[in-house]
């Protein structure tokens, strides 16, 4: 039995090897995606996108993003014809690609590729006998394409963020946490405690911050949005102090925060994304935060990135604080 057992983990490492490997090459052999984040290249010709069909295409990929100070499209669209597309590598790196190829003798189906020309990348190929097939198909797949551009853009961040990696701010908080989060160097450990951190980049026009609390777990009350609200508020305002006495920060009640069950790192997780605002002074801007219990069900976690950038876009710099968020690696005992 005990040669079994030793065989069994044998494999299971040379699996795990493997695995890595496979993603190595692919990283090292493969030319890196191009592009801006979520930035999609729509490749069609120009009379299809447009009129209602381009109405139909904004009104999906441009709606306002939720939880923002300031309207923002959830993706942007870079459109080029299916000539220029071939006729140029530089076009087929980009990150997130949407092909729409109209042919009397399609059969109405859609392709999805990761990884066809660059990597990461995320490759839609909408194959349609006639434009009147392209909305039901769309609309049916949206919510995958919404997914899968997301997880491949919070790969690509944390591949980077790993590449620049502030190791100091990782074991800092591995020793204090048990779990293992990957920033850049540009960030800073601003606090640490017991049961608190506060990690930070503060460039010159724009602030990106990560907030991690933790509490004994005792039952799925801490679960409710107002408990997750309320302790939101409590963590904040004895923890971030604003730039004049008396003031800190604090969850914005007067706009509806959202909430969704997702998973994080395997996890049951209650994702909370809203806007937060300092008591006292004029700063805010929006937050995301996720609320999940420890591998041993022993503590609430909860991860906070919140975003402020007063003469800039916000949805990217939010992205970045989510990848930090997502980055969670538990230590295996």
């Amino acid at each position: 039995m005990r040669n079994i057992k030793i065989i069994t983990t044998v494999i299971a490492s040379i699996c795990i090897l493997a695995s890595c490997s496979i993603n190595d090459t692919k990283e090292s052999q493969m030319p890196g995606s191009s592009g801006m984040t979520l930035e999609i290249l729509l490749v069609t010709n120009e009379n299809i996108y447009s009129g209602q069909t381009k109405d139909f295409i904004d009104s999906l990929f441009k709606q306002p993003q939720q939880n923002l100070n300031q309207p923002e499209p959830i993706f942007n669209i870079v459109n080029i014809s299916p000539g220029l597309f071939n006729k140029s590598d530089l076009y087929k790196k980009h990150r997130n690609v949407i092909i729409i190829d109209v042919n009397s003798k399609n059969e109405n189906k859609v392709f999805f590729r990761r990884d066809e020309w660059s990597y990461p990348q995320v490759v839609f190929q909408f194959s349609i006998s006639n434009i009147g097939e392209l909305r039901p198909l769309l609309t049916k797949h949206f919510s995958q394409i919404t997914d899968e551009i997301y997880n491949y853009e919070r790969l690509r961040i944390k591949n980077t963020m790993k590449k620049l990696e502030n190791i100091d701010i990782s074991r800092a908080l591995k020793q204090n946490f048990g779990f293992w989060i990957t920033v850049s160097n540009e960030f800073q450990l601003s606090v640490l405690k017991d049961n608190f951190a506060w990690v930070r980049k503060e460039a010159k026009d724009y602030s990106i911050g990560i907030l991690i609390y933790t509490q004994p777990y005792r039952d799925s009350i801490v679960f409710r949005e107002k408990y997750i609200l309320n302790q939101l508020d409590t963590t904040m305002k004895y923890n971030i102090p604003g730039p004049l006495d008396g003031t800190y920060m604090a969850i914005e009640r007067r706009v509806e925060p959202t909430f969704k069950q997702i998973k994080l790192d395997e996890r049951y997780c209650i994702e909370t994304r809203g806007l937060w605002r300092l008591i006292g002074d004029f700063m805010g801007g929006p937050f995301v935060n996720y609320t999940f219990t420890s591998p041993d069900n022993k503590q609430l976690i909860m991860l906070t990135g919140y975003v402020y950038s007063p003469r800039k876009p916000k949805r990217d710099f939010l992205m970045q604080a989510e990848s930090i968020c997502d980055s969670i690696k538990f230590l295996k005992k």
